[in-house]
């Protein structure tokens, strides 16, 4: 259990960092080297995914990093793929289709690095004249750059094609059983031309609702199993915390070339694991790290031979374009980030202080809801979230049952982006913003539906 804590603080780091929300990495951690199966895996992903979001959230909101309104915009794409690849992936576990998990998984990471390592050559965007749905949806904002000393603004384009690129993110979230961070980055550095920094940690205000909606259809399919979600949280928020205060500073180029870096291993170790899994490539484990470590090593090289030298030539004349002078938030804005930054802050807290009493009082009593310690620990063939419902955990709640503790507090983590997206939503109504008061209600709609409408369908 230890091990797994540690290696989930690594996860949180390198998720806050790149705002891939933790589970991208975790995944393939938990599949390949502690060989937890992966519907398991990508369980505890999807519950570690919040645990990133709501922890890395709670500081780029107050510091304005995160811009909530794009956030907001786009979760109406991500939430609505989430159910789609939820149940995809349900269907894909039940008929022993797994191998198609791992290449998907590892096709999904290795295609994400070009045109990420395509925007290394300048520390902001290109410049690109704002279009239409720029002033539809109000597409820009301000913020203060520690490494860079400076206050830039900025504005997104095409929301169209980063609404497209959100939709197959969320169907990959509930499919691979991960915020799909690298995607979200990508729809809004690439698709969008936001700047990188604004773009991972918007990435992490919106992973943690689109999980929420994966996360509560998997934990009525069973692939939650409660001990391994609740280690791997805990390690998350505290890596979580460490990377939002490096972020801010170290500059987007470094983001970017120690993203590339993490993707390229992850997604040829995945896509192997899936040949493996057919007999097409017979190999042993080691035999699979030394391969994926060399094909991405080669990987990488060859991109800096591509980029590098365009990398190191740049001026960055983009800087001065995208200078301004510090803005204040209304008082509107102001009050309600203040309050989603405590929400998330908060619940992070209850959320680890339920965990962590539940694994010691677990321990204690060596059982927990009448299950035998041994078989709630064990990696492979752990207790699953589906055989319990939110009445019974509350009932064993008063018993100070130490499983039932855990369960509440991985019941409060999938909640907190829910309130969130409500808060919002009051936010749209008090200033009186009926586009972005549709665009919440049809968030919030989209998670009620996989809540309360599928479980009773499915």
């Amino acid at each position: 259990m230890v091990e797994l804590i540690l290696i989930a603080v690594i996860a949180g780091i390198i998720g806050a960092l790149a705002g891939l929300g933790g589970g991208v990495v975790l995944t393939p951690l938990l599949t390949l080297f502690f060989g937890i199966p992966i519907k398991y895996a990508t369980g505890a992903s999807l519950v570690s995914s919040i645990s990133t979001s709501a922890g890395s959230a709670s500081v780029y909101v107050k510091q304005r990093l995160a811009n909530d309104r794009i956030g907001i915009s786009l979760v109406t794409a991500t939430t609505a793929g989430a159910i789609i690849g939820s149940l995809l992936a349900n269907y894909t576990y039940s008929h022993r289709l797994t191998w198609i998990i791992y290449i998907l998984f590892g096709a999904m990471l290795i295609f994400s690095i070009v045109p990420t390592i395509q925007r290394s050559t300048c520390e902001l965007p290109p410049l690109k004249q704002p279009d239409r749905t720029t002033k539809i949806f109000r597409l820009y904002g301000t913020c203060y750059d520690q490494a860079l000393k400076m206050w830039y603004k900025y504005w997104g384009i095409r929301w169209w094609l980063g609404w497209i690129i959100m939709f197959f993110a969320g169907i990959m979230s509930g499919l691979l059983g991960i915020g799909s961070g690298a995607l979200k980055v990508l729809g809004m550095d690439w698709g969008m031309n936001i700047p990188m920094k604004v773009s991972t940690t918007t990435s992490n205000f919106m992973i943690g609702v689109t999980a929420a909606t994966s996360g509560s259809l998997y934990w009525f399919f069973g692939y939650i199993t409660p001990a391994v979600a609740a280690c791997t949280a805990i390690g998350v928020l505290l890596g979580a915390r460490i990377g939002t205060r490096m972020l801010v500073h170290v500059t987007n180029r470094q983001i970017r070339w120690f993203f590339v870096a993490i993707l390229s291993y992850l997604g040829i170790r995945m896509v192997v694991r899936g040949l493996g899994r057919e007999g097409i490539l017979p190999i042993t484990s080691m035999e699979r790290n030394i391969f994926s470590l060399i094909i991405g090593i080669a990987i990488l090289f060859s991109l800096y031979l591509v980029f590098g030298r365009r990398y190191s030539q740049t001026n960055d004349s983009t800087l001065s374009v995208y200078l301004t002078q510090m803005e204040k938030p209304n008082k509107t804005e102001k009050r309600f980030i203040d309050i989603t930054s405590k929400v998330l802050k908060y619940g992070v807290i209850i959320t680890a202080a339920f965990l962590i009493a539940g694994l010691f009082l677990l321990f204690l009593h060596g059982e927990g809801m009448g299950i035998p310690l041994s078989r709630i620990v064990n990696l492979k063939f752990g207790v699953d979230t589906s055989l319990f419902s939110i009445k019974s955990v509350l009932i064993y709640d008063t018993e100070l049952d130490g499983l039932s503790f855990i369960l509440t507090g991985l019941l409060v983590l999938i909640a907190i982006p829910i309130v969130m997206v409500a808060i919002n939503l009051i936010r749209f109504i008090v200033e009186r913003d009926r586009l972005y008061i549709a665009l919440a209600a049809i968030t919030l709609l989209n998670l009620m539906v996989a809540i309360l409408v599928i479980p009773r369908v499915v």
